[in-house]
């Protein structure tokens, strides 16, 4: 389980186990929940023990003032302990002169040669990338001494000093408000740090883990020009040269977010363990089209990511084009993104990142690279449309062309899905989609679909799609040459298999003169609903012979449902 920094009381101890001085983690003492002039929401954080002795600030040889030539500079902003506190440099690296005379702690210009710390690593280069990452620029003031024209300043650090007025202490200017840990000088009282007291080429008696210590405070004594105040060993105010490194304890404080998550409860030295934000797992696949072409779009998309903190936020994806650097193309919580392959492009490749609230990013997932193919798809002519209404037969031109050259083109025709043929087409020609009687007697009434697919033999395909709405209200069914007769037909018999809807008119019609220029026709329609024979009448004819032959019709009327005519049968005599 964990809980925030902030559900913390002042005064409980916190640690982050990769953060270290001397080979230790720092062990912090929460010093302040929201103090007055900090930013906004951050808890306040002091090192429980003394960490280090150090001087304040070393000599400065070639400096116009005496003192500070002798004794060192007592002002915050140009020591070398803000320098060192705040730097993430290597051993020896962190120093560089902040004015004209200013100079290095080194071992000659430390009182007595005592802990000279040039060669030493910054301060902050012991600390975890997630805690740099988490301290709060704090905008802070500091007293100054009357030559550097007294009063206060205000200077914004990372990790600083407190200032008399911090701990409670009256200086010789108010700089800032106090701290809720220090009421009196108990609350003052501070001890070094085994480490500490081990690395100090300084040794008295005093100077011991179990027995208080003096430590810096920012304020320099106003009267003064190399005089830095500090808290006694008593916990009451106290004041020392900048250069001793004897009695100079630092006891750095910084500003940390009170929303950090810290363990539900401490360890074996009482102190709460930070618990940093960790960051989104690598989204857990990438899907990219092998069929890429120049000019259309691609859709890619990914899996998703997992966060043991509830924060992720959504992801990253990044294009790489012809093998160049990689660009981001989107951002957010979506998994899926169409992208606009430019046509001439030889390669693409993408990968994707998961992100969090706090900043922290999953490693990428990248796909394949993919091979781009430039190549035009055919374009049929016209639109998708609506032909209307259709009552017969009918034929609907188009023509296939492609921008390549030397391409072959198949084109297929589909009726209402099922394919009607499949051709090889010349770019630019014009064809016809042929509906013809004998697939139009088919089709039910109602809507129907037309479909052109045309395909080039690298890919690219184009579809052009028609609809139409079959509406026949009538219906006339003969054959086209009447049966020959050797002799006059007097009586037949028929069956005509059907589907009629009520309130449609279904008629039958025979006749023995069918050769004739004006057959005449006689109606049988009761004889073939009832099923039985039926007689012929007629007796004269124009044409050379007799022949037979039958009519059928349907008209529909305002009936609805299935109308049709499946087939005609029957004999005559």
């Amino acid at each position: 389980m964990a809980q925030s920094l902030n559900a913390l009381a002042v005064g409980a101890l916190v640690k982050d186990t990769g953060t270290l001085y001397n080979g230790k983690p720092i062990i912090w003492k929460i010093a302040d929940k929201g103090h007055a002039g900090y930013p906004s929401g951050a808890v306040t954080l002091i090192t429980e023990r003394i960490i280090s002795l150090k001087c304040f600030d070393a000599i400065e040889s070639g400096n116009n003032d005496g003192n500070r030539r002798s004794y060192g500079n007592n002002r915050w902003t140009l020591s070398n302990v803000r320098q060192w506190l705040n730097s993430q440099a290597a051993a020896g690296k962190w120093y560089s002169a902040q004015h004209g005379a200013d100079a290095p702690p080194t071992n000659a210009n430390v009182w007595s040669n005592y802990n000279e710390y040039d060669a030493e690593a910054g301060f902050l280069a012991g600390f975890s990338a997630n805690f740099i990452a988490a301290l709060l620029t704090t905008t802070h003031t500091v007293g100054k001494a009357t030559v550097d024209g007294g009063g206060t300043e205000s200077c914004a650090d990372k990790i600083f000093l407190a200032t008399c007025t911090e701990v409670g202490l009256s200086g010789d200017v108010t700089a800032g408000s106090k701290l809720a840990l220090f009421s009196d000088n108990n609350s003052r009282l501070a001890y070094p740090t085994a480490e500490a007291v081990s690395k100090s080429e300084y040794t008295d008696g005093n100077f011991n883990v179990n027995s208080p210590w003096y430590w810096w405070l920012a304020d320099a004594y106003a009267s003064y020009s190399c005089y830095v105040r500090c808290v006694y060993s008593s916990g009451a105010m106290n004041w020392g040269l900048a250069y001793g490194g004897s009695y100079g304890g630092v006891r750095p404080l910084c500003n940390l977010s009170s929303g950090i998550l810290v363990s539900d409860s401490p360890d074996s030295d009482g102190a709460y363990t930070i618990i940093w934000n960790r960051a989104p797992s690598k989204p857990s696949s990438i899907t990219v089209p092998s069929n890429v072409r120049g000019g259309e779009s691609l859709s890619i998309s990914w899996g998703a990511s997992t966060d043991e903190d509830g924060n992720l936020s959504g992801y990253i994806l990044e294009r790489q084009v012809n093998g160049g650097a990689w660009a981001q193309v989107y951002k957010g919580i979506n998994r899926s993104y169409t992208d606009a392959i430019t046509f001439g492009w030889t390669s693409v490749a993408y990968r994707v990142k998961a992100y969090d609230s706090a900043g922290a990013e999953s490693a990428y997932n990248t796909s394949a690279t993919r091979t781009v193919v430039n190549n035009h798809a055919p374009v049929i002519s016209g639109t998708d449309s609506n032909l209307g209404m259709k009552t017969a037969a009918f034929t609907q031109s188009y023509s296939v062309t492609d921008k390549d050259s030397g391409q072959t083109l198949t084109v297929t025709e589909y009726i209402d899905g099922t394919q009607k043929r499949s051709y090889t087409a010349t770019s630019g020609q014009t064809y016809s989609f042929n509906i013809t009687a004998a697939e139009w007697v088919k089709l039910l009434n109602g809507s129907h679909t037309l479909k052109i697919v045309a395909a080039d033999n690298y890919g690219g395909s184009a579809t052009r799609t028609y609809t139409f709405t079959k509406n026949e209200t009538e219906i006339e069914l003969m054959l086209a040459t009447p049966l020959a007769a050797d002799d006059m037909v007097t009586k037949g018999i028929m069956s005509v298999v059907r589907q009629i809807p009520a309130g449609a008119k279904f008629t039958v019609e025979v006749c023995n003169n069918g050769f004739d220029t004006s057959p005449t026709w006689e109606d049988v329609t009761q004889n073939i609903v009832s099923g039985s024979k039926f007689f012929l009448s007629n007796t004269t004819k124009t044409a050379n012979a007799w022949g037979y032959n039958f009519r059928i019709k349907v008209k529909r009327g305002t009936a609805t449902g299935d109308c049709f005519i499946t087939s005609a049968g029957g004999n005559f005599e």
